[in-house]
């Protein structure tokens, strides 16, 4: 193979060079520069299939000039701003980048997972690093040359970012997250398509012949593939989906094992509104958008087809994805598509077939089976889905069980909730209380949230299920109140209902009802993938509740995918470090460093943190070591009724090891 095949000239980018993001200052730029060249070597030698030895050397080369690099810049910052809050943002944003790559390097996953993850951060920290932090420090430098205060300097160039400098920015981070997702792949594509070119020069040297007519059989494949793409999405058609199944089928026969697969006909519902509404073009437009949407929901191996007009076919490899694959599509159709200043969301009915024993020729009978399937889907449960197996169909009708016994179990009011106590390790102060649900099933006893939220995670019920823990939270307020024992109280919010957009609203006339409850003692906990959908959308609902004076937390920091940026924009006042950091602290030296690693990043977004799952008096001991304060669990106490925590609370002592921290 040629060696300069594989040099920096023929190379695509993963992180291209843009002019918007020179500075001004000549050696920043070059600094930067150098700081891209390294990323885009890296995102080559992982494309090209390199040894981990490699990959990981050219890491340690981007992180020790990183390092070097940010040394250099901050002189300069320093220089003109001194120790203005700007100076210090910056800096705090340069350990944010070391501690979250500490995290991804050590956290769980194959060197190919971590370092896909580590591409995707990498690519969106710098943009945003450059573009927003680094240009608003030279642009503020150069107004302060102008004469202008630190203060007068922030203020202009805080002005000149708000409009279309402002849209740059997002436009260009949305551009490199986009190539972060992408570029690796077609990477790989261009290194096979290079070695393809390599074998198929060494069959020309070999046989001229036999390599052309294979090239012009090749040229013939690709032309007839045509026949199988439905042009409008670039999705299969009809024939293209029969010939994928047909060709799995036929592995199947081959190879005499079995397989779990099913075949899905999905319909929109109500398609022909947003056609008549908006008018075809954009109703294509709109096809577009959710045929995106839905590839980026499927699983690996997953085909989906476009067979009609808001027909689809989805063929999954594994039945036991079939659940939450449809729930993922029926989640991202929920999130509002903005189309001539409106938002269209969509919801779909499917009919689903499990593919067992068959054989080739079944592929056609497989999916007017889905199709028929479908039709009964329509007229019996428009807007969720069927099972043409028996089996399959039992455990829907399960579902529709558990869903109606939840919907009588909040007219009869059975449901509990109990309280677990969250305590300051150091100094023993209680500082709140988490609501937790429990079902009072008139035949199962006492049943655990995981034995029906995951019912309900994507089902309007989940609202109804919020606003009754809600309202049941603060009405236990009161009762404590009467008692002398004034608390906070977090309640656990579901994506659904954060995102619906009535949330603010209705949390608005909840509160009214108990009037004597200062709001700030209500803590809403959300977790990442709540607002993951629309994050503007998110921190608008967010903000809107904290005017009502609630506060908000994140529930299972550090388990999440999101970028440090995205994480920095939440409003929230208090982040929770997820159980599995504490627990694996104790008795491993690579979790103890992992769970520092997420401290110092929570120390480092300058919120409030709390760890949950202590379990130990020696995890609590860690904590403390780390500084960590505020936690809860079983170590603490178990969620208890509402009525026996005036007396914990007044029997409740720190372990003797804890109070040793004071």
């Amino acid at each position: 193979m040629a060696k300069s095949q594989f040099d920096g000239s023929t190379t695509f980018e993963i992180f291209p060079w843009n002019r918007n993001f020179e500075t001004g200052f000549g050696d920043i730029d070059d600094q930067h520069k150098a700081l891209v060249e390294i990323l885009n070597r890296l995102a080559w030698h992982f494309a090209s299939d390199a040894s981990e030895m490699t990959a990981d050397r050219v890491m340690d080369e981007l992180l020790s000039y990183a390092s070097y690099h940010f040394q250099f810049e901050e002189q300069i910052w320093d220089r003109a701003l001194g120790d203005s809050e700007m100076a210090k943002n910056h800096h705090d944003n340069h350990q944010m980048f070391f501690a979250r790559i500490q995290m991804l390097k050590q956290g769980p996953g194959s060197h190919e997972e971590k370092l896909t993850e580590l591409f995707d951060y990498l690519t969106k920290w710098l943009a945003f690093h450059i573009l927003e932090s680094d240009r608003r420090m030279a642009l503020t430098i150069r107004a302060m040359d102008q004469g202008l205060t630190v203060g007068e300097a922030s203020e202009k160039v805080d002005s000149e970012l708000s409009g279309s400098i402002s849209v740059l920015v997002s436009a260009l981070l949305e551009i490199y997250g986009k190539l972060s997702a992408s570029t690796i792949q077609l990477m790989r594509e261009k290194m096979a398509r290079l070695r393809t070119e390599d074998e198929l020069h060494r069959l020309q040297q070999e046989q001229i012949k036999e390599a052309l007519d294979n090239q012009a059989s090749e040229y013939q494949i690709q032309l007839e593939a045509l026949a199988f793409e439905d042009p409008l999405t670039g999705l299969l058609n009809r024939n293209g989906i029969v010939q994928a199944l047909r060709k799995q089928l036929q592995g199947i026969g081959q190879s005499g094992s079995g397989w779990s697969g099913a075949v899905v006909a999905i319909d929109l519902d109500d398609f022909v509104m947003i056609n008549a509404t908006l008018g075809e073009d954009t109703a294509d437009y709109f096809l577009k958008l959710l045929t995106r949407r839905w590839l980026d929901s499927i699983p690996s191996g997953a085909r989906l087809a476009r067979t009609g007009g808001d027909e689809f076919i989805l063929l999954l490899p594994d039945t036991s994805e079939i659940e939450s694959t449809l729930e993922a599509l029926r989640l991202s159709g929920l999130q509002a598509f903005h189309l001539n200043d409106q938002q269209v969301i969509v919801e779909f009915t499917a009919g689903i077939v499990f593919v067992v024993e068959q054989t080739v020729s079944d592929a056609d009978s497989l999916l007017r089976k889905a199709n028929q399937t479908l039709f009964l889907a329509k007229h019996e449960a428009k807007g969720d889905w069927l099972y043409l197996d028996a089996e399959e169909q039992g455990r829907y009708r399960a579902r529709e069980i558990i869903l109606s016994g939840i919907r009588e179990a909040l007219t009869r009011n059975n449901f509990r909730l109990l309280y677990q106590p969250k305590v300051n390790l150091r100094t023993g102060e209680i500082v709140g209380a988490e609501a937790l649900i429990r079902w009072q099933h008139p035949d199962k006893g006492l049943m655990s949230p995981g034995k029906f939220l995951p019912a309900i995670e994507h089902h309007n019920l989940s609202i109804s299920v919020g606003e009754w823990v809600l309202r049941e939270s603060l009405r236990q307020m009161q009762r404590w109140d009467q008692q002398n024992l004034e608390l906070k109280v977090s309640v656990n919010i579901a994506a659904l209902h954060l995102q619906s957009e009535a949330f603010p609203e209705t949390l608005t006339n909840i509160l009214k009802e108990f009037p004597d409850i200062n709001p700030s003692r209500l803590d809403l906990e959300i977790l990442e993938s709540a607002t993951l959908g629309d994050l503007g959308q998110a921190v608008a609902t967010i903000s809107a509740c904290q005017a009502l004076g609630v506060v908000f937390s994140l529930d299972d920091f550090g388990t999440g995918y999101s970028s440090l940026s995205y994480l920095k924009q939440l409003p929230v006042e208090t982040l929770k470090l997820d159980r599995e950091f504490v627990s694996g602290a104790e008795n491993d030296l690579e979790n103890h460093s992992i769970l520092r690693s997420v401290i110092e990043l929570s120390r480092v977004f300058r919120k409030q943190f709390i760890a949950e799952g202590v379990e130990t008096v020696r995890q609590g001991e860690i904590l403390l070591e780390l500084g960590c304060e505020v936690a809860q669990g079983y170590a603490i106490s178990p969620p208890m009724e509402p009525e026996k925590l005036p007396a914990w609370v007044a029997s409740w002592r720190p372990f003797p090891e804890w109070l040793k921290h004071r």
